[in-house]
């Protein structure tokens, strides 16, 4: 079945610096010196649907762990959608974000060892942060000489082809492990069931 998702996204990480998981497949760079990457992302859908199911303004936020190198695979992610959302439209979503519907998630969900489902929890956007549930952080792009956001593209790993990198800061949980926030990327995003370029893995 044919879908689209497009809007822009946010994540935060408990990498510091730059998150060598994206960027190079490289060990998680933890403070504590742990190699489990820990994340949260935000996706604020201003354009989507899976057939008859309309998904223009439903966000959606996602938990990640990736222990070790991220291109071994062995993931836990889970979704998390709005309560305003029916439930036709949370199923849309968890089809699409486990891989069932084909298109980029499903190129990325060999990597995942478990997928934790659905759970209703609000979900806040805004292009200086984001949060689900109680939980929130603030995002702030680097910037370059000339004063616009840094960005990276052709990464190992990304949600989309070129993204800004930046900081984030809070007090993050995820899959009972409570974390820093640190490293933020943050990128426009355009999925569909046919497009194999927005996500790399």
């Amino acid at each position: 079945m044919a879908w689209k998702l497009k809007g822009r996204y946010l994540v935060s990480c408990s990498c510091t610096n730059v998150c060598p998981c994206a960027t190079a497949s490289a060990p998680p760079d933890n403070p504590d010196g742990t190699t489990i990457c820990w994340a949260i992302g935000v996706w604020d859908v201003r354009e989507g649907n899976l057939d008859g199911v309309n998904l223009s303004g439903v966000p959606f936020g996602m938990f990640f762990s990736a222990p070790d190198v991220v291109s071994n695979g062995n993931w836990k992610v889970g979704l998390a959608v709005g309560p305003s959302a029916s439930e036709e439209q949370a199923k849309a979503l968890e089809e699409i974000l486990s891989g069932q519907q084909g298109g980029p998630w499903a190129d990325m969900a060999p990597l995942i060892a478990e997928f934790t489902g659905v759970e209703r929890a609000a979900v806040t956007f805004s292009d200086m942060g984001g949060g689900i549930g109680g939980q929130s952080f603030t995002y702030e792009p680097l910037r370059g000489i000339d004063g616009n956001p840094t960005t990276m593209k052709n990464t190992a790993f990304g949600f989309a082809p070129e993204f800004e990198i930046g900081s984030t800061t809070g007090r993050l949980e995820v899959f009972g492990h409570s974390f820093d926030a640190s490293y933020g990327e943050a990128a426009d995003f355009e999925y569909t069931s046919e497009s194999h370029e927005q996500i790399r893995a």
